[in-house]
């Protein structure tokens, strides 16, 4: 009898550890918290959100500052003398340049600008020079408009990139979440497969303990002469049989407490005992026509499956009216004010050109206005880049379609399914309840045989087996009924940290 009692010994132990109580909705949390694959998700969704900031970012204005300074040198023959000259060109340029344009398919560009030409040049005459200086300042401002009348005329194809940008954000948000209720389904099953294991543990100690005592009260009664020495051995292989099954049921509560704290992002190295129990079955009925409702309102993957549906189909919308050709027509203003430096015939300077005056002269009488009409016409020849497109995306359309319509098929199967497996739980956890109770009935009338002699202690035996086989059909009913309401709630996109 060694080895039975160290198998004992060895559960009383680790019984006897440090233990950390853990409560469902802690397991759940830490779950969350750690899950990588939930981590990568929250990733993406923060992508996709900076996608979309991106996206919105092509009607943003730009704004541009250009400016050239140039210095150019020259000779020649006067035309009128027939002597020869040579001088300096210098050229400055600054011009400011705002342009965009709006969801309407509407452009728009505002220029600003000053440019000063610098002329000197000198005549040789042999016995001595002229010297000839032109200076001029030009200030100019314009705004102009294009608008396109065909292609790029309709908002939403304008927007496109900016409405597959919030779609893609959309759907990265639905997929975290998606990947947070997977995350608490894994969770709450490895939960509550581990409260099963210890269940099964517990009951193992405990039948351990009674098949001890029965041993030891057998081990009196054969001393006694009360009872045959063969129904010591019975009792004696009944303590072996049931150390083994505890010790199986140890191992296995242990592995299944380390799947958990793995789920959980721990270290396997602790204790833990169960702080939640799967308790009784709530007494209620459940509409299958009520519940795939909401999962179908709800349920994760055919929310990303619809919103996939969704961008499919913008994206045919825009490619079909990709195929026109692109005409569009331009309106453009603009004015520009001089200031020309002055000279008298004797070359001498009358009058200074100024930027301030070349500013003032774009408002006064002395402005130059100009107005311009254009327009312009474009189409590939053929088009097949655009009709292709448009064709693909209209197939894509098809196939999403079919995907959703056959996963709303799916998950509709499974919501019934998993009702069906609600109410055969409840009915199971029952006829567990009602068999443990005739099981412990039939024991004590056993026992009260066997103190009677009219028994043997084979049937005492068999009956304390039946109970313990029983107590465990009732803790696995009641756990496959908590796991069915998981999945049924991961359906319906309802699943949470509380114990449902």
């Amino acid at each position: 009898m060694r080895f039975p009692l160290l198998v004992v010994s060895l559960l009383l132990t680790s019984a006897a550890h440090a233990e950390r109580p853990l409560t469902y909705s802690e397991a759940l949390r830490g779950a969350v918290a750690a899950n990588p694959s939930l981590n990568r998700a929250s990733f993406s969704e923060q992508e996709a959100e900076a996608s979309l900031r991106a996206s919105q970012g092509i009607f943003d204005p730009t704004y541009s500052l250009d400016g050239s300074w140039r210095n150019a040198r020259f000779r020649g023959i006067d035309s009128q003398l027939g002597l020869p000259f040579e001088g300096s060109n210098k050229r400055w340029n600054l011009t400011n340049n705002l342009n965009g344009s709006f969801s309407t398919g509407t452009s728009y560009n505002l220029s600003a600008g000053m440019t000063n030409d610098s002329v000197n040049s000198t005549i040789d005459l042999g016995a001595g020079a002229i010297d000839n200086a032109q200076v001029q300042f030009q200030s100019d401002a314009s705004v102009s408009l294009t608008q396109q009348l065909l292609k790029g005329v309709i908002t939403k194809y304008n927007l496109q990139n900016v409405t597959i940008s919030r779609q893609s954000y959309t759907v990265a948000q639905l997929s975290t979440e998606r990947a947070r209720q997977e995350t608490l389904a894994t969770a709450a099953e490895s939960y509550w497969n581990w409260v099963y294991q210890s269940n099964l543990r517990d009951i193992g100690l405990e039948s351990v303990a009674v098949a001890e005592e029965a041993l030891r009260v057998g081990k009196l009664k054969v001393e006694a002469g009360d009872l045959a020495p063969v129904e010591e051995t019975r009792l004696e292989a009944a303590l072996v049989q049931a150390q083994a099954s505890a010790l199986d049921s140890f191992n296995a509560s242990e592995m299944a407490a380390n799947a958990l704290l793995l789920v959980m992002g721990e270290s396997a190295d602790q204790v833990v005992v169960p702080a939640t129990q799967p308790g009784d079955v709530p007494d209620m009925a459940l509409d299958v026509k009520a519940a795939t409702e909401v999962a179908m309102s709800q349920n994760l993957d055919l929310a990303v499956a619809r919103a996939n549906l969704d961008t499919a189909e913008i994206q045919q919308s825009t490619s079909k009216h990709g195929r026109l050709p692109t005409l569009s027509a331009t309106v453009a203003t603009g004015v520009s004010g001089l200031s020309n430096q002055e000279t008298n015939a004797l070359g001498r300077v009358t009058k200074s050109a100024s930027p301030g005056e070349s500013l003032g002269n774009l408002t006064g009488s002395e402005s130059q206005p100009y107005y311009t009409v254009a327009g312009n016409f474009s189409v590939p020849l053929g088009n097949r880049a655009a009709k292709g497109d448009a064709d693909r995306n209209g197939y894509a359309v098809y196939r999403t379609r079919s995907d959703l319509e056959e996963l709303e098929r799916s998950v509709a199967a499974q919501v019934e399914e998993n009702v069906r497996a609600l109410d055969s739980a409840k009915r199971k956890v029952e006829l567990a309840d009602a068999n443990q109770h005739l099981a412990e009935v039939t024991l004590k009338a056993e026992e009260a045989l066997s103190e009677a002699g009219r028994s043997i202690q084979k049937d005492v035996l068999e009956a304390r087996n039946e109970v313990a086989r029983a107590k465990a059909e009732a803790t696995r009913a009641r756990t496959d009924y908590r796991v069915a309401q998981v999945a049924l709630l991961k359906l319906q996109g309802q699943l949470t940290e509380q114990t449902p």
